[in-house]
């Protein structure tokens, strides 16, 4: 996996998708901070991640919560496993 995952994130009504690179992380936080205090971020990773994409979402969302805003962070789904034939 590569060190700048693919996430898709929502703040209120508003939704932003692409690689966490320091440009999309300060328009998420930009977003956050028109929405007021006690903001929310949700975040779902697109692929399944490794613990260096973890390590680099927590490192570029580390701003958000130094302002307070709860970040929620969700892996992709899986789908069901195939049933035995």
């Amino acid at each position: 996996m590569s060190t700048t995952p693919l996430i898709h994130a929502r703040v209120g009504g508003l939704y932003r998708s692409g690689p966490l690179t320091p440009y999309l992380a300060e328009l998420i936080l930009d977003d956050v901070r028109r929405r007021g205090p006690g903001g929310r971020v949700e975040i779902r990773l697109a692929s399944s991640p490794d613990q260096a994409d973890l390590e680099a979402v927590d490192a570029r969302l580390a701003p958000l919560r130094r302002h307070g805003v709860h970040v929620v962070c969700r892996r992709p789904s899986r789908p069901p496993a195939p049933a035995a034939a």
